[in-house]
C-alpha cells in the first residue's frame, strides 16, 4: 500500500517539486496550498486547499485526507515566506506575517496531525527550516529567527512523539533554483542608511539562487530517508559550500564568523 503523504506550500518551488518526485516514486500525494481546488490532480499530485494560518482550513484539509486515504503517513511541513531587509526597517506587520506562516503554520499542522498519527502508531513529520535558520544572516534576520524558532520545537517535538513511533526530521535546505527571489517580502520601512550593504547582499543572494540545484533533489532525499529505519534528527540538503559554513560557524569564534560573512557579502 502506498504511503499517504501531504506536502504544504506545493503550489511551487521545493514544495512543488517534493510533492511531484514522492508522486513519480509511488506515493500518494496530497499537495496543499492556498490557491487550488481540493481534489483536483496536477502531475499525479492531488491538489488540497489549505491555509497554514487558519486553523478551521488545517482540520478541513485533514478531515478530506482522513476520508479518502483513512490514514496519513508522511507530513511535509514546507509552507513559508521569504524576507529580506534591515531588522530596522522590518514593521511588525511584516514581522507577523513572516511568523504566522513559517512558524505557527508549522506547529499548527504539526498538532493537527498528530492525532491521526498516534492513533495510528506510525508517521513522519518532515520540517523544512533552512541553513539560514542556523545562523544570524544580514538582512534576512527575521527569516533566520524564524526558521530558527521551528528548529528548537521540532527538537523538543522529537522527543516527545518518539514514544507514539511516530518521527520527526528537520530538513535543512541550502539555496535552490525557485521562484523565492521574485516572491520574497522586503522590509517595507525603507530608507537609504543601510546602503550600500542591503544592496549587496540582496545581489548576492539573488545569485545563489540563481545558480543553486534543482529542488527535485529535495525530494529524493526525503524518499532516501524514508527508507532508512533509524533516520538522524537533522539533515542538511545543501552545496559543500554551505555545507561547510555551518561547520565552520560551530568551531570559529563568533566575531571570527560574523567578520568572514560580511566580506562573503561585500560588506
Amino acid at each position: 500500500m502506498s504511503k499517504v503523504v501531504l506536502v504544504t506550500g506545493a503550489s511551487s518551488g521545493i514544495g512543488r517539486a517534493i510533492a511531484i518526485t514522492l508522486s513519480n516514486a509511488g506515493y500518494k500525494v496530497f499537495g496543499a496550498s492556498r490557491s487550488v481546488e481540493t481534489g483536483l490532480v496536477s502531475d499525479g499530485v492531488i491538489q488540497l486547499q489549505l491555509d497554514v494560518t487558519n486553523e478551521e482550513s488545517i482540520k478541513k484539509a485533514l478531515s478530506y485526507v482522513q476520508e479518502k486515504e483513512g490514514r496519513l503517513d508522511v507530513l511535509v511541513n514546507n509552507a513559508g515566506l521569504g524576507m529580506i531587509g534591515a531588522l530596522e526597517n522590518t514593521s511588525s506587520r511584516q514581522v507577523e506575517e513572516i511568523f504566522q506562516t513559517n512558524v505557527y503554520g508549522v506547529l499548527n499542522m504539526c498538532r493537527a496531525a498528530l492525532p491521526m498519527m498516534r492513533q495510528q502508531r506510525s508517521g513522519t513529520i518532515f520540517n523544512v527550516t533552512s541553513i539560514a535558520g542556523l545562523m544570524g544572516l544580514p538582512f534576512r534576520g527575521i527569516y533566520s529567527a524564524s526558521k530558527s524558532a521551528v528548529e528548537g520545537f521540532s527538537e523538543a517535538l522529537s522527543a516527545e512523539v518518539n514514544q507514539f513511533g511516530i518521527k520527526v526530521i528537520i530538513i535543512e535546505p541550502g539555496d535552490f533554483k525557485t521562484g523565492i527571489n521574485e516572491n520574497r517580502r522586503i522590509a517595507e520601512l525603507q530608507s537609504s542608511v543601510y546602503e550600500p550593504f542591503q544592496s549587496a547582499v540582496i545581489a548576492q543572494v539573488n545569485r545563489e539562487v540563481n545558480d543553486a540545484p534543482d529542488p527535485s533533489l529535495i525530494g529524493h532525499a526525503l524518499i532516501r530517508m524514508l527508507k532508512k529505519n533509524h533516520p538522524r534528527l537533522r539533515y542538511k540538503v545543501a552545496t559543500p559550500f554551505q555545507r561547510f559554513s555551518v561547520l565552520v560557524r560551530d568551531i570559529i569564534p563568533d566575531r571570527w564568523f560574523e567578520t568572514l560573512v560580511k566580506r562573503y557579502y561585500k560588506m
